[in-house]
C-alpha cells in the first residue's frame, strides 16, 4: 500500500487532533501550571435532573475545556504571539510600558487621580483612625500608617504613549496625607520617599517585571518603620542587618509578579535584582523586640516575606 501526500497530511492532522485527548487521559508532557487567577472547573457527576435542566452539560463542557490536554501550552502560545506582535497583555489590568516596564492599570488610574474618593469619605476614615490612634496611645500602644510606594509615581516616564497627554489630578494619597497630617495621625510616606531615592539608591527599589517594591525595597521600608517606632516610643529596637547582598537575574519573592501572570513562553526581559542575606542581629540588652500586628495588603505581605520579621519582632501577626 502506497501512501500519497494527501494521505500523509490527513494522518498528520488526525494525530494532531488526537494528541490533546491523549495528553488529557495519559499525560506524557508536564505543561506546567498557569499563574494568576486561573481555577480549573471541577468535574461534575451525571444526574438526570442536571441533564434535563442543562446544568450538567454546561458544567461538563467547562470541565473538558479547562482540562484539555496542552491547554496551558496553547494559552502561553496565544499570549506570547499577542504580546510579541501587538504588545497585548493577557492579564488583569497589566500594561506594557516603555523599555519593558510593566504596570497595572489600577495604579495608573490612581496616579492620575481617576479613582478619587470623596473628601467626606476620606475625612471620615481619617477621623476614625485618629480615634483608634488616641485609644492605643492611652493603652501604651502605637498605630502607624504606612503609605505604600507606587511604581507609577517613581517611573511615570515609562508609561505607554497612550498616557502621554493625560493630566494628573488630585489623588487619594495626596488627600489622605493632608488630612492625616492635619489630625496628627502618625504616618510614613513611602511613596514620596521612594521617589526621592529614585537615582540615589544603590539597589533597585522597583523591578521592571513587578508592581510592588522589590525585596530590597521592602527591607528598607521595614528598617524605616523600626527607626520611626524608635523615635515615637523612645525605645531602641532591632533593625535589619546583613553583610552580603546576592545579585541575580533569577527574580524571586514576587519581584516579577506581573510578568509571571502574563503566562508567556519566553521571559519578558532580563534584569538583575538584589537580595540582602539577612542575619540574626547581635543580642543587645538595650534593644527591644516589639509585639506587632500588621494590617495591609500585598505590600505589607512583601515586607513580612522579605524582612524575616521573626528576627525583629517578638510576636508578629499579619
Amino acid at each position: 500500500m502506497r501512501w500519497h501526500t494527501k494521505d500523509c497530511l490527513l494522518a498528520f492532522v488526525f494525530v494532531i487532533l488526537l494528541l490533546p485527548f491523549v495528553q488529557q487521559c495519559l499525560p506524557f508532557i508536564n505543561s506546567g501550571k498557569l499563574y494568576g487567577g486561573f481555577t480549573n472547573a471541577p468535574d461534575v457527576p451525571y444526574s438526570w435532573d442536571g441533564w434535563f435542566d442543562g446544568s450538567y452539560q454546561a458544567k461538563k463542557s467547562a470541565f473538558c475545556n479547562d482540562n484539555l490536554g496542552f491547554r496551558q501550552d496553547m494559552l502561553r502560545l496565544n499570549n506570547q504571539i499577542d504580546f510579541s506582535l501587538f504588545g497585548k497583555c493577557h492579564s488583569g489590568g497589566a500594561v506594557l510600558g516603555k523599555d519593558h516596564y510593566l504596570f497595572l492599570k489600577p495604579y495608573i488610574d490612581a496616579y492620575y487621580g481617576k479613582d478619587l474618593c470623596s473628601y467626606d469619605l476620606i475625612s471620615d476614615r481619617c477621623a476614625k483612625l485618629k480615634a483608634i490612634q488616641d485609644t492605643f496611645t492611652r493603652m501604651g500602644k502605637s498605630l502607624v500608617i504606612v503609605h505604600a510606594a507606587s511604581k507609577v509615581t517613581s517611573y511615570p516616564e515609562y508609561l505607554p504613549e497612550a498616557y502621554a497627554h493625560d493630566k494628573k489630578g488630585t489623588t487619594n494619597i495626596a488627600v489622605y496625607k493632608r488630612v492625616m497630617d492635619s489630625l496628627g495621625i502618625q504616618q510614613i510616606d513611602a511613596d514620596s520617599w521612594f521617589l526621592s531615592m529614585k537615582y540615589s539608591s544603590k539597589e533597585p527599589l522597583f523591578s521592571k517585571q513587578g508592581i510592588h517594591w522589590t525585596a530590597y525595597g521592602a527591607i528598607q521600608i521595614e528598617d524605616s518603620l523600626m527607626k520611626y517606632m524608635e523615635q515615637l516610643r523612645h525605645e531602641h529596637m532591632y533593625r535589619p542587618a546583613w553583610e552580603t547582598i546576592e545579585r541575580t537575574t533569577t527574580l524571586r519573592e514576587g519581584d516579577n509578579d506581573v510578568a509571571m501572570d502574563l503566562n508567556l513562553i519566553f521571559p519578558e526581559t532580563e534584569e538583575t535584582m538584589s537580595y540582602p542575606v539577612l542575619k540574626e542581629p547581635a543580642r543587645d540588652s538595650t534593644k527591644k523586640k516589639p509585639n506587632v500586628i500588621y494590617l495591609g495588603d500585598s505590600f505589607a505581605f512583601k515586607v513580612l516575606l522579605s524582612g524575616k520579621m521573626d528576627l525583629l519582632n517578638n510576636e508578629c501577626e499579619f
